[in-house]
């Protein structure tokens, strides 16, 4: 039997759309793509570190470790890259670890004669001397995520001798050991300020060709750090690749 005219019009809509509707090969971190070769995620060396991060981070993401495995990819990328050029590895905002934990795994960090110094306050954003926006957005993000994970991330890295952990608030905490040069820079405070006057602090110590990435460049509701790193990568006559994932990518020239 046939079906009624309006009934055929409607599927021969339907099939129209569900044969051309968009297919992500990959969707998670607020990116999807469509027909790329994702081969990274397959490779044996990095799913071992992906994983090694997850168990490190389920205490500090409550169960729940988000999948930051293209980030993770971008951070592992710049780190290889910089384990030949002259200086040390810095991360400037951890919590427990998800991506300098990765990092260290793939690239077997232990065995390197570099050090990688890993600043945080370990217990949130300070907001003692933020007002307005600044505060509220840090006692949100505060709320929602940050803990005292100290005790949680030195367990991470205790397998690691020449990881160190910083606890303090930045940039005054350099003050207690920083390395004298720097090839690489990983950088996540979830405050402009913050992040510049941090990256002002060590930017004569990072060597020639030294990466660093910036975790919350290109996200919506970080508009502000958007536009100071911009105007400090200006200043510093170099510019910031913006990358799919919402980092961004700065080698220095």
């Amino acid at each position: 039997m046939k079906k009624p005219l309006g009934r055929r019009i409607e599927d021969k809509f339907k099939n129209a759309f569900l044969k051309n509707r968009p297919r992500v090969t990959y969707y998670s971190d607020g990116m999807g793509v469509k027909n790329k070769n994702l081969g990274f995620m397959n490779d044996p060396e990095f799913k071992k570190a992906w994983d090694f991060s997850v168990k490190g981070n389920l205490d500090g993401w409550s169960g729940n470790v988000p999948d930051l495995r293209w980030r993770v990819h971008v951070c592992v990328w710049a780190a290889q890259n910089c384990m030949k050029i002259e200086g040390d590895f810095v991360e400037f905002g951890v919590h427990t670890g998800i991506l300098s934990m990765a990092v260290c795994h793939y690239l077997n960090f232990g065995s390197s004669n570099k050090k990688m110094y890993l600043y945080d306050t370990y217990e949130g954003i300070p907001t003692h001397k933020l007002t307005g926006e600044d505060k509220e957005f840090a006692k949100n993000y505060n709320d929602i995520l940050y803990f005292d994970v100290y005790e949680t991330t030195k367990k991470n890295f205790s397998s690691y001798p020449n990881v160190i952990l910083v606890k303090g608030e930045l940039p005054a905490s350099l003050e207690q050991d920083s390395p004298d040069r720097i090839s690489y820079v990983s950088i996540d405070l979830n405050n402009a300020d913050f992040e510049i006057e941090t990256i002002s602090a060590v930017w004569e110590r990072i060597s020639k060709g030294g990466h660093i990435v910036l975790d919350d460049y290109a996200f919506p509701g970080h508009e502000k750090q958007y536009e100071q790193w911009n105007k400090f990568a200006q200043n510093k006559g170099t510019s910031i690749l913006t990358v799919p994932t919402g980092q961004g990518l700065i080698i220095k020239a």
